[in-house]
């Protein structure tokens, strides 16, 4: 499994569900999400990279 690119889809899933939130910290909490799944998938990559 591609870690970083799975977490990468799950940020996206994340901000459609955002998109579609009528409560504000629901969006919130999903966009948070999001955030910490693309944070995560660079770390790896630069883990697996050297960088």
């Amino acid at each position: 499994m591609d870690w970083p690119d799975y977490l990468r889809d799950e940020a996206a899933m994340y901000r459609q569900l955002a998109e579609q939130a009528d409560d504000p910290v629901v969006k919130n909490e999903l966009l948070e999400l999001a955030s910490v799944c693309e944070e995560v998938a660079n770390n790896i990559e630069d883990h697996l990279t050297g960088g």
